[in-house]
């Protein structure tokens, strides 16, 4: 094939000079591959097929690893390869600064996009406080001292803070989260959410892409939902080795059961250390190009590979694992849907239900053989005021998830529980009178989910969570109950449904909580 420009001519040319559509592909297939593509295919679209094994012309364009490697990352994507000048105009652009000794273009714009980050962080991830929240007396301190804390759901992946810097806006990081307590904290992965549209009464992947502009202002990958997930699991893996040598609390990654009895004896010890969990908030791409239940069984091992334990089919629209609960069309589990789900679960990753669909939730807990979760929501029988409906579980939904042995994670934020700390009180006891109706043990179904940084306004703060504990106990729960609900019950449901889980390890995980904490 004919190159459409000579890379060579740019001089020295570094990651930081690609735009971001391509950047991202020379972190996954490396420098030399990826302008081996733009010299050859600049200014058009490439197509990357689903299966690495079938003889290609990318195979000996780039060579096979890179080709294997591009494959994973974007199988069955269509990626815009921009010209070669418009490419690599960054690095001429240095090259000539440097010789006249002035500073880059690039710079001033990293630092202008920066800035831009900040501000949209700022706006959307705010707290609206409640300033009539009980304010925690010593024996709340005392007891919220002693919990294993497990949260189900935060978003800090999303956005360009350092997750083990305390930051001045945003919802939580590492410091914050230790500062609360937080014991166990699963990290979701965002990778594609419309925006509501006020003459629009659902949501359709054809609205604009919040996810989407701001992976481009945050230089990440544009064009691709993989892409977008696959990155912040990246950002995970590297604050888990940087927290190894840094001041503050060491970030472990939980793949499996033993890992978490682990984190629990390691926390009744006084290590200064907070258990991460990768999950992913919908599996967009999953059979979207091809649903044959092979490559949708492959993709979900290659992200259980990728240290993925919480898998979320749907997020707030139809796609072609399952309907959505704010959709449009609202279906049930679609084959691939099916297929991703059977897949997850034999791996040892624990199902995610919220977002979904009531038809999906139905048919989901006719096919899963383990309990399952709604990592972060409301439920709509006490959703008042701001709370939205159509995105907080029915009594049929909530049914589904109990019935299963499942827990449900409550947020923290006003659409999901409605206005007020004490509402979200008032949701878990709505549970639990729903759990007792069905001969279920009242305090075993319920869990948190806040949803930091998950473009909400939460009503609790990481670092302020004995404000929840005592907002528990002035509301009347008892001491082991709100242990259940603040830790215990994820700990119980993780030590069973991921690898190495069992009702023996589950039952050694708690008789290790039972022996408290330092």
């Amino acid at each position: 094939m004919q190159p459409r420009c000579d890379v060579g001519s740019f001089g020295t040319i570094d990651i930081d000079d690609l735009p971001e559509s391509i950047a991202y592909m020379a972190t996954v297939i490396g420098m030399d591959a990826t302008l081996q593509i733009v010299s050859s295919r600049g200014g058009s679209k490439l197509y990357v097929p689903t299966n690495s094994m079938t003889p290609h012309w990318l195979q000996e364009l780039i060579g096979e690893t890179a080709f294997t490697k591009l494959v994973e990352h974007y199988r069955g994507d269509e990626i815009e390869i921009p010209k070669c000048q418009q490419a690599l105009s960054n690095a001429k652009a240095r090259a000539l600064a440097a010789r006249r000794g002035v500073s880059a273009p690039g710079l001033v714009e990293a630092r202008l996009r920066g800035a831009a980050v900040a501000a949209v962080d700022r706006g959307l991830n705010r707290f609206a406080l409640d300033p009539e929240a009980p304010q925690p007396d010593p024996a709340d301190r005392a007891l919220h001292r002693g919990l294993f804390i497990a949260d189900l759901h935060a978003d800090c992946l999303k956005w360009d803070r350092d997750l083990l810097t305390w930051s001045e806006y945003g919802h939580a990081d590492l410091p914050r989260l230790h500062a609360g307590n937080t014991a166990l904290q699963v990290f979701a992965m965002v990778t594609h959410s419309p925006v509501n549209l006020p003459w629009r009464a659902c949501l359709s992947a054809d609205d604009p892409n919040h996810a989407a502009w701001l992976a481009a202002l945050q230089g990440r990958p544009v064009r691709s939902t993989r892409g977008r997930a696959f990155h912040q699991m990246d950002l995970f893996w590297d604050a888990v080795q940087r927290s190894k040598t840094q001041e503050g609390p060491e970030l472990r990654p939980i793949l499996n059961a033993s890992e978490l009895l682990a984190l629990v004896e390691a926390r009744k010890r006084g290590e200064t250390v907070i258990g991460g969990m990768l999950a992913l908030e919908g599996g967009h791409w999953v059979g979207q190009y091809d649903p044959d239940p092979g490559v949708v069984a492959a993709e979900i091992r290659a992200l259980y590979d990728r240290g993925l334990r919480v898998f979320a089919p749907v997020h707030r629209f139809d796609n072609p694992l399952c309907g959505s609960s704010e959709g449009c069309k609202r279906y049930g589990l679609t084959p691939a849907g099916r297929t991703a789900l059977q897949a997850a679960e034999e791996h040892g990753m624990v199902i995610d239900l919220a977002h979904a669909s009531e038809a999906a939730i139905r048919e989901a807990a006719e096919l899963l053989q383990k309990p399952f979760i709604v990592s972060h929501t409301g439920v709509r029988a006490v959703c008042e005021g701001i709370c939205r409906p159509d995105r907080n579980l029915s009594d049929d939904a909530l049914r589904a998830v109990l019935d299963s042995g499942g827990v449900v994670g409550v947020g923290y934020w006003g659409h999901a529980v409605g206005e007020g700390v004490a509402n979200i009180a008032r949701v878990m006891a709505y549970v639990m009178e729903m759990a007792e109706a069905r001969g279920l043990p009242a305090g075993d179904h319920v869990a948190l989910g806040s949803d930091f940084d998950g473009s909400v306004a939460t009503q609790i703060a990481a670092d302020e969570l004995d404000v929840l504990t005592a907002t528990l106990r002035h509301a009347g729960f008892d001491d082991g109950t709100i242990a259940r609900i603040m830790g215990r019950n994820v700990c119980r449901l993780f030590a069973r449904g991921m690898p190495g889980g069992s009702a023996e390890m589950a039952a050694r995980v708690e008789a290790a909580l039972d022996r408290g904490f330092v």
